[in-house]
């Protein structure tokens, strides 16, 4: 009987022990629970509230240029952020790394070599880049200078533009020599420099941001240059934008299209550099190619990729291609006179007695 009853007892005993640990146990799982759900809750606020980064490189046109004595413009990558933010309804940031002037060759030997700009890379959502003018501006510069024959150094490729008119007026075949200067630029300095800077941003951006690039307008496509520089300046800028289209699937990049837009209404006083519409119009072209959707937990918008461009066959320019008919035509009337003048001689010396 003794046996029985100290059993029970301890039973009983036992049991208290276990509903105790059973509910501890049950108390432990829903904290767990709720703590896991409280994380999960604060995690997705930060993602929902978290800034979207976006990282601005390039040149004066990034930079937002507002012309000499004048103040920075916003820039297109500034008003991008505006605008991803009122599409998202979350806040944008944008950082700027533009110079004024800047080419290929000192994008990646000046910007990307400050550790700024590798932290905006790691850090950006979205990066913008806009270069690749300035090389040409370069190339235009050199070329009036050899043309010329001379060392002057041009302020601006205006500046070489009117040189060369000038002494195009003064010798008009010298517009061949300009032709033939200009139609045999060597794409590989600009290529390489562009593949570097591929390079540069790859080994930086994370797996998730979005790359942006915007090709080449011509500033002067209005103009009438002399003879066929209008088709050599497209076949130049459509071939450097070539070579932006021909990476942009190995880099995962879009490149939008300015050279097809209406930009050029869209100048400063200077011809070359977008007025405050002007950066408007190119925030507007840029976020057709954002995926705001990533921002929303949105499926993948579906962007539209620019046909690449063919690269265009140099030309052989001669007098009739360039000048037209209008030389032949000077110079049979020339040829003409003089065989009438002889003729005209030789009547006359035949009626002398």
């Amino acid at each position: 009987m003794i046996l029985i009853i100290c059993y029970d007892k301890n039973m009983k005993a036992i049991k208290k022990i276990l509903k105790k640990l059973y509910s501890i146990v049950c108390i432990c799982l829903l904290l767990s629970v709720m703590l896991v759900c409280f994380v999960q809750a604060g995690e997705s606020d930060i993602k929902e509230n978290s800034v979207i980064f976006c990282a601005a490189f390039g040149d004066s046109i990034a930079k937002g240029y507002g012309g000499r004595g004048s103040e920075d413009l916003k820039s297109y990558s500034e008003l991008l952020a505006e605008k991803i933010s009122e599409e998202t309804g979350r806040c944008a940031e944008c950082r700027k790394h533009a110079k004024n002037g800047l080419d290929s060759a000192r994008l990646n030997s000046v910007i990307f070599d400050t550790d700024d700009a590798v932290s905006d890379m790691e850090a950006a959502d979205i990066l913008t880049l806009t270069i690749g003018a300035n090389d040409l501006m370069q190339e235009f510069k050199g070329a009036a200078q050899e043309v010329l024959g001379t060392e002057r150094k041009f302020v601006s490729a205006y500046d070489a533009m009117d040189a060369l008119m000038e002494g195009v007026e003064e010798n008009p075949l010298l517009i061949m020599k300009v032709l033939d200067v200009l139609n045999n630029w060597d794409y590989d300095d600009f290529e390489e420099h562009w593949v570097l800077a591929m390079e540069r941003i790859s080994a930086h951006r994370k797996e998730s941001s979005q790359l942006i690039v915007t090709n080449i307008y011509n500033p002067v496509s209005g103009f009438e240059l002399p003879g066929s520089m209008n088709q050599i300046v497209d076949d130049i800028i459509l071939n450097m934008n070539e070579i932006m289209y021909q990476y942009a699937k190995e880099y995962d990049y879009y490149v939008v299209d300015l050279f097809a837009s209406d930009i050029c209404n869209y100048l400063q006083e200077d011809g070359l550099h977008p007025n405050q519409e002007g950066q408007e119009k190119i925030a507007s072209l840029v976020l057709e190619k954002v995926d705001t959707g990533r921002f929303m937990g949105e499926p993948e918008k579906e962007i539209k990729e620019e046909p690449r461009p063919e690269r265009t066959v140099r030309q052989r320019f001669s007098l009739w291609n360039v000048f037209g008919p209008v030389p032949f035509l000077l110079a049979a009337l020339f040829l003409l006179m003089v065989v009438l003048l002889v003729l005209w001689r030789g009547i006359r010396k035949r009626k002398k007695p």
